[in-house]
């Protein structure tokens, strides 16, 4: 899987300003060639020899494209992924070339590293994508719609594991979780009887990644990030210990519905593991 997905990168990335060479770099240390620290090197290096503000920007664009795309194409390298991104947080402030439009974008004064520039509006951009690619978006055939099925589940591990991971900027300040919250209120909050529901497995990533920042919500009563819609559940809105533990009740139900397949129980199994061993 991995090899074809770079094999065909050329022709994903070809409207992007990337590069062939920051491709193998990714590519080498998903494969453990080279470390985190090599790679965000070799990653940046393009960027920081821009010679115009444009270049920069196009640049910038492109690297975070590449990082968030890989993520999700590739679910098991996303550790990887974020081991470059936190890497990249901790370099110097860089050099901002000047010249012709400088005043039309926004560098963070050359802590564009520090500050991951834009990498969180692209995140957002490519989460919201996937959403609609999978919700909303008519698929042309079954091959189509299980592939979108597939990036809409690994875009959520992508967003739970991004959470947890301790840093503030690549959570995108709790925001990329608060993105995410619609899918557990679609299949824990709503009941579709028998029918197992089609976003299961996609909000099960949310629990079995990121419980701790969940649960966490819930102990504090956390009033932002997460609605109250029509359904099964009549409490308030935000996070509250009492949701937590309807959540619970909710996924184990799941594991004993006869009519769910036996990947679906055995996702929703995960989920409720993860549940408990935050709260017991």
């Amino acid at each position: 899987m991995v090899d074809q997905f770079f094999n065909n990168a050329g022709s994903t990335f070809e409207s992007h300003e990337i590069t062939a060479d920051q491709i193998r770099t990714v590519k080498a240390c998903i494969d453990g060639t080279i470390s985190p620290t090599e790679a965000a090197k070799q990653l940046t290096a393009y960027l920081e020899a821009s010679s115009k503000p444009v270049e920069l920007q196009q640049r910038i664009n492109g690297l975070w494209t590449l990082l968030n795309h890989t993520a999700v194409a590739l679910p098991s390298a996303q550790p990887t992924i974020i081991s470059i991104l936190r890497t990249i947080r901790t370099f110097p402030k860089a050099t901002v070339p000047t010249g012709e439009d400088e005043d039309a974008f926004d560098f963070d004064d050359g802590d564009y590293w520090k500050e991951l520039t834009d990498w969180a509006s692209d995140w957002a951009d490519q989460f919201n994508y996937y959403a609609a690619q999978f919700s909303i978006d008519p698929s042309k055939n079954s091959e189509e719609k299980a592939q979108r099925k597939k990036d809409w589940i690994s875009a959520c591990a992508y967003t739970a594991r991004l959470s947890v991971c301790g840093d503030e900027a690549l959570s995108s300040y709790g925001e990329g979780l608060n993105r995410a919250t619609f899918t557990i209120i679609d299949v824990l909050e709503h009941d579709l009887g028998d029918k197992e529901n089609e976003e299961l497995e996609a909000a099960a990533q949310l629990f079995i990644y990121a419980a701790p920042e969940l649960y966490r919500r819930c102990k504090e009563n956390q009033s932002e990030g997460i609605n109250k819609q029509s359904g099964l559940w009549h409490g308030k809105n935000g996070f509250a210990e009492a949701r937590w533990k309807f959540w619970m009740e909710r996924w184990e139900a799941m594991t004993e519905k006869d009519s769910f397949s036996k990947d679906a129980r055995k996702i929703a199994r995960e989920a409720l593991e993860s549940m408990k061993k935050i709260c017991t």
